[in-house]
């Protein structure tokens, strides 16, 4: 933790299919000590230059297998150690305890997607090559480590000296197993002073002592998911546990489906389980990407649109709804949110990036990232259910599972198997009427055609009042039209599409809320005091484009995006203070110059790009983006400071 880095060997079980063969693996700023095959020292394997202005793709490592005792397999081990330089080692985050709920100790973990898995370890970091892998993680004797992987026995080591972070000597061992293949994206790692519980027999929650007991009652409702996947999807739970850790607030994402553990932001902690759906999410990846895996990341969306579907459907699903009968308009009331979701995405990126199958090349699959393989993606499978039916389409859903699971998939495969599987059947005739070519290939939103029809039942009320709160806007009635008790039974989901109704009508005029609206708005309903990070995130997207230099909405925005690193929430509303006024964009570089270490380094990326852009799609601002990242660097530097190495920082 000292030094912030990983020394390790690596050992792969290699298939050698051509005598005298090499083996390629991707690298990024690994320091390689040693390389054997076979138990013999090699002295020929090469480091390939790097491509100039291809930073994220690293280096190529070459080894040459001509010595293997075998002709058909070997085994190659490779012993190195990571960058501790956090924008060379972007799959690792170093927290210092001030960064965690504790305060005491350090805390590492690790977010590999799309290809970050190159700086953890020599990998074919593409999602199209799977491998198991087993793994023995030593750390300080107050750490406990988890991974993407089944947890074997902890075995207690030495005691040692006390480390310079003051975190005590000695040292544990940690083994896991993991038998089913992945993807490199998939492989995670985790090393905190961390508390479990059980929430069932195959569900433990991990997390600081200290937040155990929220984070137990929040996702109390994982096994009620877990039970409704496997109904949905016809195969039983395939990774034998399902165990959660609700990280620090820096993560950049809501969720990551490793598998055996999927990664969360504490944003989820609400306190009312309301959060809970992006768990569902994850959930369903078990099957939908871990299971069946996108061949490159230019199909992305066969994980994420598959996902997003399976996730509505389980939230949806009886064993999760507490009344059956307003489950459609559960599903109605998501697919609307995310319909709005996608409108903003595809006014916001190139039209590149907003196609279904994304042509990549050798470029940063995160710079691609947006909610269209999601949103846009589940309007596709939504599409083809209403073709052929809720209940053909469950069954497909089945057959596609049970063909595709433990591969991978192209969006043409998944065509196909479409095609071939109502091929004979009474659904055909309308089967084959789907318009693949504008779905998959063709920018911007679905087609006009598509009429998705969702159940809007449960969206009337936020829609009326919303409708309500315009007329006050635009001065056609002198009296605010509501009062708290409005939407005090409503599901959080209702109150976010409230305020989405609110963000696209301002965005339809090209006009915001007005001041006196906003701060009828926070009296009325105290969206400013939310301890619900979806329903504070859009109550400030609304109010910060008309704030005044003195308002409290800015300083409420800029604790908000300085006390978690989600980018769900940090990007929009760093955008929303560039583009609201001169002195809000000199706010927005400041505060994130001044807190660009608490950032996972994925984020600190992608917020300099933002801070860096004028506006337009066109405009990258390249001179502004390189200071941007270079003031990252520093910042990070300055406030910071397999075996995770003690001694002095490099």
């Amino acid at each position: 933790f000292d030094s912030q880095q990983i020394a390790a060997t690596a050992e792969y079980d290699v298939k050698v299919s051509t005598k005298g063969a090499d083996l390629f693996l991707d690298t990024k700023s690994l320091a390689i000590q040693e390389i054997a095959v076979d138990g013999t020292v090699v002295a020929d394997w090469t480091l390939e230059d790097g491509i100039e202005g291809k930073d994220h793709l690293g280096r190529r490592l070459v080894i040459p297998l001509a010595s293997a005792a075998e002709l058909d397999k070997c085994k190659v081990s490779i012993t190195y150690t990571t960058s501790s330089d956090p924008v060379q080692c972007t799959a690792a985050q170093w927290l210092p305890p001030a960064q965690t709920a504790g305060k005491v100790h350090p805390y590492l973990f690790t977010q590999c997607q799309a290809i970050h898995a190159r700086s953890l370890v020599p990998c074919q970091d593409l999602p199209g090559a799977k491998f198991t892998y087993d793994a023995t993680v030593t750390v300080p004797s107050w750490a406990t480590a988890v991974m993407s992987a089944l947890p074997g026995e902890e075995q207690k080591v030495h005691r040692g000296k006390k480390s310079k972070n003051g975190s005590g000597g000695g040292s544990k061992v940690f083994h896991f197993r993991q038998p089913v293949p992945i993807p490199s994206y998939l492989l995670a790692l985790a090393v905190g002073d961390l508390a479990g519980h059980d929430v069932s027999p195959r569900c433990r929650i991990y997390t600081e002592p200290s937040v155990l007991d929220a984070a137990a009652f929040e996702f109390s409702q994982t096994e009620d998911f877990l039970k409704a996947a496997e109904d949905l999807t016809g195969i039983e739970y395939p990774w034998t546990r399902y165990d959660l850790l609700v990280l620090p607030p820096s993560f950049p994402y809501g969720g990551m489906e490793n598998p055996c553990l999927t990664f969360v932001t504490p944003t989820l902690l609400a306190g009312d389980k309301s959060l809970a759906d992006v768990v569902a999410h994850e959930i369903a990846h078990s099957w939908t990407g871990n299971l069946i895996t996108n061949k490159t990341w230019g199909h992305f969306w066969l994980n994420e649109g598959w996902t997003t579907w399976l996730q509505r459907k389980i939230m949806s699903h009886q064993r999760v709804c507490s009344d059956p009968k307003i489950g459609s308009g559960i599903y109605g009331l998501d697919a609307l949110g995310g319909w709005k979701h996608l409108q903003d995405d595809i006014a916001l990126h190139s039209e590149e990036d907003t196609v279904m199958v994304l042509t990549l090349g050798d470029g940063d699959p995160d710079d691609s990232y947006s909610s269209v393989p999601y949103e846009k993606g589940f309007n596709l499978l939504h599409a083809l259910e209403g073709l052929v039916g809720e209940d053909a389409f469950l069954e497909f859903t089945k057959a596609y599972i049970r063909k595709f699971k433990y591969s991978t998939i192209t969006s043409e495969e998944f065509r196909a198997f479409y095609a071939d599987h109502f091929k004979g059947k009474a659904e055909e005739s309308k089967a084959s009427t789907f318009d693949w070519d504008e779905w998959l290939y063709k920018p911007g939103m679905p087609p006009a055609s598509y009429d998705p029809n969702f159940d809007r039942s449960l969206a009337e009320d936020a829609e009326q009042l919303a409708s309500g709160w315009l007329e006050f806007d635009a001065g056609k009635i002198t009296a605010a039209p509501g009062i708290g008790e409005d939407i005090a039974s409503w599901s959080t989901a209702q109150r976010t599409w409230f305020l989405d109704v609110l963000l696209s009508a301002t965005e339809d005029r090209s006009m915001p809320l007005s001041p006196k609206t906003i701060g009828a708005l926070d009296k009325t309903y105290g969206f400013s005091e939310q301890n619900n990070a979806e329903v504070l995130f859009r109550f400030l997207m609304l109010a910060v484009l008309t704030a005044s230099p003195e308002s409290d909405v800015l300083d409420i925005t800029t604790r908000f995006i300085t006390t978690q690193g989600r980018m769900k929430y940090v990007r929009p509303l760093y955008r929303a203070l560039r583009d609201s006024s001169s002195k809000s964009k000199a706010l927005a570089i400041s505060t994130f110059l001044a807190n660009a270490d608490f950032y996972h380094p994925i984020a600190s990326k992608m917020l300099a790009n933002d801070l860096s852009t004028g506006g337009s799609k066109a405009n990258r601002g390249d001179k502004t983006k390189k200071l941007l990242l270079v003031g990252a660097v520093v910042a990070a530097a300055v406030g910071i400071g397999m075996v995770l190495i003690r001694g002095k920082k490099r």
